[in-house]
This record gives C-alpha cells, structure tokens and sequence, in this order.
C-alpha cells in the first residue's frame, strides 16, 4: 500500500513538472519586428522561443527548419515566408550567435 502511495506521488510530482515546462511557461522573449507577433504565435503553439533564440542559422538553414515545422503542421503562410525569413534571419543568423570580441588593453606600453 505504501508503494503504491509513493508511486502515485511520483507520478503526479512528474506531470507537475512536464506541466511547467508547457511552452508558454518559458520567460524568452522574441525581438521586436512587424513579424514578431506572427512568428510568436506560429511558433510557439509547439514550443517554448528560446528554441528559437538558441539558434544561430543561416537563410537557408532557417528556410529548411521551415519546411521541417510546416510539414509538422506550424502554418507558414507561402505569402509570407519571406517575411519569416527575413525576420528569423535578422534575428537570429549566424552573425548574432557569435559574441563581440571586446577591446583588448594592450599593457605593455
């Protein structure tokens, strides 16, 4: 009886967890653009942003992870995947991904 006590509570102590991990439980937030709205909604119905905002991709890798989540069923409109494009890789190409160098202090003058 007790095992089943304790089974039970694990049980619930994971749904719990995998509940909180639901994609709006996430605090990343996508930058501002005209296309922001656009992505947030068609994006994160499946996931949390950061699985955007991890993510350093060229044009054409972020035209591929399109057709991936179109085919996934994410509505991706034709007229507008220009718009996605331009708005993804702006936001996060591979550019964005590598940390600026700072300055270095040359001490030995």
């Amino acid at each position: 009886m007790c095992k089943s006590i304790f089974f039970v509570f694990v049980l619930f102590a994971i749904a719990a967890e995998l509940a909180s991990q639901a994609p709006t439980a996430g605090k990343t937030t996508l930058p501002p653009g005209p296309m922001q709205p656009k992505v947030k909604v068609t994006c994160t119905q499946c996931h949390d942003a950061s699985r955007i905002t991890e993510k350093h991709l060229t044009r054409v890798q972020w035209s591929d992870e399109l057709d991936k989540m179109a085919g996934l069923g994410a509505a991706v409109p034709d007229a507008q995947r220009k718009d996605f494009l331009d708005y993804l890789t702006t936001n996060f190409g591979p550019l964005k991904g590598v940390a600026k160098k700072k300055p270095r202090s040359d001490d030995s003058q």
